[in-house]
């Protein structure tokens, strides 16, 4: 009968719980974002498609790279899938595979700028300009940072090639609009640029 009782108590008292519970759970929230996040001008977003990687390492890498670059706190990798470019999220960078990128500028150009070739790079090209700055190459087996990408999946027999491609809206590319800064090119560069 007691233990009865107890249940019937921690029962009628579970709602309290609950709200505190979720009070707490937001507060600490809002703390680890105030702490450890920044506000979207200040960090350059890099969405890689590629099936296996350490996000944080490579962020680790980037950010000993390219910081500390005026206006800019943070650079964050995070996953990517092509359900992104049919939302309101906006990146800086796309790590994307070539069958992605040709789908991509087929169904929505307007979502990824054009840019000028760097000497020695490869390009993709689309109706004649510069879409895709090469980083996979399948033939070689070759790609930036491949201790924090792997690039080629496990169920894939044939390797397919990786473009770094640059988001139309992004405020970190100097080449558009109503761009900040230039982070996003300084951060293509240094990736590209990354051994191992």
């Amino acid at each position: 009968m007691k233990l009865l009782k107890v249940l019937k108590r921690i029962w009628a008292q579970l709602h309290r719980f609950v709200f505190w519970a979720l009070i707490l759970s937001l507060f600490w929230a809002w703390i680890y974002t105030l702490v450890g996040d920044t506000t979207r001008d200040k960090k350059v977003l890099l969405y890689l498609e590629t099936p296996g990687l350490d996000r944080r390492a490579l962020s680790l890498r980037l950010e000993d790279a390219c910081l500390p670059m005026e206006g800019i706190k943070m650079i964050q990798a995070l996953g990517f899938s092509y359900e992104l470019f049919g939302s309101e999220l906006f990146g800086d960078l796309y790590l994307m595979r070539e069958s992605t990128l040709k789908a991509t500028l087929e169904q929505s150009p307007e979502k990824l700028a054009a840019v000028p070739l760097p000497e020695g790079a490869r390009g993709y090209t689309w109706q004649g300009k510069v879409y895709g700055l090469l980083a996979f190459d399948p033939e070689t087996q070759r790609g930036p940072a491949m201790g924090q990408i792997r690039y080629t999946p496990f169920n894939r027999p044939e390797p397919e090639a990786f473009w770094l491609c640059f988001d139309a809206h992004s405020p970190h590319l100097a080449l558009l609009p109503g761009a900040r800064d230039n982070a996003a090119w300084v951060t293509a560069l240094a990736l590209l640029g990354m051994e191992g």
